[in-house]
């Protein structure tokens, strides 16, 4: 029972930490409480904290969708091409054309993002702008011909 009570403190205590790293890539940067993230994270971010996309490679085209849940909450749908999520890779060696999604509601980070839909809950009313970089498996943000891979779009919820 001892082992088992370790290995949850060490699973919530390493998912704290990853959280508190993965959002690093934008310290400093101001965003906290923002609603319109835009350009503005990736502004003054340092070469140590991007993956430069293959010039072989055509650029991603990236789209957001949210959709009511007939159930409850929101359904978000992303429209990926030439991006393909690998969450199996995540925190190996990163491979060109792959990787996750970092995703943000106004701003905060809310995890990362590893298929083509989510289920949102607790949305809050009024504009909601949801925000998601693509990151390699080391979780840098990718960048094509010197501008981040990102989509960003603000929803109405009712």
């Amino acid at each position: 029972m001892r082992n088992i009570t370790f290995l949850v403190i060490g699973l919530a205590a390493g998912t704290y930490a990853g959280t508190m790293l993965d959002s690093g890539v934008f310290a400093g940067s101001g965003h906290a409480g923002s609603h319109q993230m835009g350009m503005t994270p990736y502004e003054n971010l340092s070469d140590d904290r991007k993956n430069i996309w293959p010039s072989d490679l055509p650029t991603p085209t990236l789209g957001l969708d949210l959709q009511p849940d007939p159930a409850s909450g929101h359904n978000l749908f992303v429209t990926m091409d030439g991006f393909q999520m690998t969450p199996e890779d995540v925190n190996k060696a990163v491979e060109p054309g792959t990787g996750h999604g970092h995703l943000f509601v106004n701003g905060e980070n809310i995890g990362r993002l590893y298929a083509d839909m989510r289920h949102m809950i607790d949305l809050p009313k009024g504009e909601v702008t949801i925000h998601m970089y693509l990151g390699g498996n080391d979780h840098k943000v990718w960048v094509a011909d010197g501008q981040p891979l990102f989509v960003e779009r603000t929803f109405l919820i009712e």
